[in-house]
């Protein structure tokens, strides 16, 4: 049996133009059957490369398409880095030293900058007298709204001895300044503690680090040999961090249960449990606004098991994870992929956790707290109240 030269060359043709199809339909990510999706978006980046008055490469139009797909969620914690962005970003949750002026970030609301959460102690930034609440509008000259809180912290990042301008507005004065810093190597130990009062444990975590876990041991163990009764945690102006650091702090705590669990778009739910062999010890937790993140898994974990009561103002309410993937070239996607939910089933995010016992203080209040300086600091001074009474 034979087929003949033209019915050959047709069927050859169809086989081609199928296989082509078929292949378009695997990789368009806008999804198989979306075919004008694809053609619009690949008939734009031909518009760019034919018309646009400069030369264009191939890198900086998909940098800046998947800036695009990143942007388009409208989700502060989903960004897209390029390689040295993303180096930078891998270098500051790899290790808790980096070189650069010791600012805490968070995204505004009005989209108009950045707010500065909170100043590392002994900071470049702290001894500039930036002050949580404080709005960054600019860094070098260039503004930041639009831009992800990641691409302008790797900004203000830099080597040891050179300078950054930021431009400021001051949340106290209403005033908008540049503020010149000469970047550092910031070590950041994220624990410090003290005792008060001759029985009382003075525990300040600044954020969930590598090593915070460890250094929380330590410096409890040293509390307890000393002859601590209460213990006060202090996570004001904590933006969180890792994740499971939090959790393994409250499993010293939590005797059995739930300390947080995670679910995604697809229901999918991961859950942390506590095991046994517990610490018991009269607690009491202070938080504000700049409460966030890991530390309030850390507080919802505790207050939901009914160890901890909390003192001072409203936390920040970022009650979502994320997830790096990196790509081939080293740069990274950043995507939030699930809620956290506290032992109740609450997720904070947006939200926020009320304290059980509110005390208010100013942003100079604030400015002006010595660690353990009691009669300065109204929220410790009522603490420690709390825990007298029982």
């Amino acid at each position: 049996m034979f087929i003949k030269k033209p019915v050959l060359i047709i069927c050859s043709v169809l086989l081609v133009v199928v296989t082509a199809l078929g292949t378009v339909m695997l990789v368009n990510p806008f999804g198989a059957l979306n075919f004008w999706e694809f053609l619009k978006f690949n008939t734009g980046v031909s518009v760019i490369e034919k018309y646009y008055y400069e030369d264009v490469t191939s890198k900086q139009l998909l940098d800046g398409a998947l800036l695009g797909v990143s942007a388009s969620v409208d989700d502060p914690y989903t960004v897209y880095m390029n390689e040295e962005e993303a180096g930078s970003f891998l270098e500051s949750i790899e290790s808790d030293d980096y070189t650069g002026v010791g600012l805490y970030i968070s995204e505004s609301e009005e989209g108009d900058g950045v707010i500065i959460v909170s100043p590392l102690a002994d900071s470049p930034g702290e001894k500039a007298g930036l002050a949580p609440g404080d709005k960054i509008l600019k860094v070098d000259g260039q503004p930041v709204a639009g831009i992800s809180i990641d691409r302008v912290a790797s900004d203000m990042k830099g080597p040891e001895g050179t300078e950054v301008v930021l431009t400021v507005l001051k949340k106290a004065s209403g005033e908008t300044v540049d503020v010149k810093l000469k970047r550092a190597t910031i070590k950041r130990e994220t624990v410090a503690s003290e005792m008060l009062d001759g029985d009382c444990g003075y525990i300040q975590i600044s954020q969930f680090g590598v090593n915070t876990f460890e250094e929380f041991v330590t410096h409890f163990n040293k509390l307890a040999e000393g002859g601590m009764d209460y213990v006060v945690l202090d996570l004001r102006n904590n933006p969180g961090g890792y994740m499971d650091m939090a959790v393994q702090i409250a499993d010293i705590f939590v005797d059995s249960g739930e300390i947080v669990y995670t679910m995604d778009k697809y229901g999918r739910r991961n859950d942390y449990m506590a095991d046994e062999d517990k610490v018991k010890a009269p607690m009491v937790i202070l938080t504000n606004g700049g409460t966030a993140s890991a530390s309030e898994v850390l507080l919802g974990a505790l207050r939901d098991h009914g160890i901890a009561k909390s003192v001072g103002e409203r936390t920040f309410g970022k009650g979502v994870t994320q997830i790096p993937y990196k790509f081939w070239d080293g740069s990274i996607l950043k995507v939030t992929d699930s809620r956290y939910y506290t032992p109740k089933g609450i997720c904070i995010d947006h939200e926020g956790i009320a304290p059980d016992v509110e005390v208010k203080m100013t942003d100079e209040e604030y400015a002006g707290l010595i660690m353990g300086d009691i009669e300065s600091d109204k929220q410790l001074k009522k603490a420690i109240e709390i825990l007298r009474e029982k």
